[in-house]
C-alpha cells in the first residue's frame, strides 16, 4: 500500500512542524492525526487543536521539497507554498509548488494545441 506524507503544521501562522515520511509497504496502514501526535517526538507537547493536518497524495510535491529553500502552509487557503532561490540572484520568491506550475503549463499547451489544429483545419477547408 502506497501512503503518502502528511504535513503538520500550526494553524496560526501556517509554520510547518513535521512531515510524516511516505511509506510503500504491503503491511502499511492509514493513521490518525491522534495517532500521528502521539508517536512522532515532533508532535508530542503541541496542542492538537492549534495543530492541522494536510494528507498528500503519494510521492506529491516530492520534488518541491528538495528544491524549495523553505516551505508553509497558507492558513487561509490550506495549501502549501514554497519559496525558491531565484535564478537571477535577487533573492528568493514564494510560489506555487513547481508540480502545479508544471500541471498548469501541460493544460496551457494542450489547449494552445487543440486551438491551432482547429485554426489549421479552418485555414486548410477555406
Amino acid at each position: 500500500m502506497k501512503i503518502g506524507p502528511k504535513v503538520y503544521w500550526r494553524k496560526t501562522s501556517g509554520e510547518v512542524i513535521f512531515i510524516t515520511p511516505q511509506v510503500d509497504s504491503p503491511s502499511a496502514r492509514e493513521t490518525t492525526k491522534e495517532d500521528d501526535m502521539g508517536f512522532y517526538p515532533q508532535l508530542r507537547g503541541y496542542d492538537p487543536e492549534q495543530v492541522d493536518v494536510l494528507k498528500l497524495e503519494f510521492d506529491k510535491y516530492t520534488e518541491d521539497f528538495q528544491k524549495a529553500i523553505n516551505y508553509r502552509m497558507n492558513p487561509d487557503t490550506k495549501t502549501m507554498e514554497f519559496t525558491y532561490q531565484s535564478n537571477s540572484g535577487s533573492g528568493s520568491q514564494p510560489a506555487k509548488p513547481l508540480t502545479d506550475q508544471v500541471t498548469e503549463l501541460k493544460t496551457r499547451q494542450d489547449s494552445t494545441e487543440a486551438a491551432l489544429l482547429a485554426l489549421m483545419d479552418t485555414t486548410i477547408i477555406s
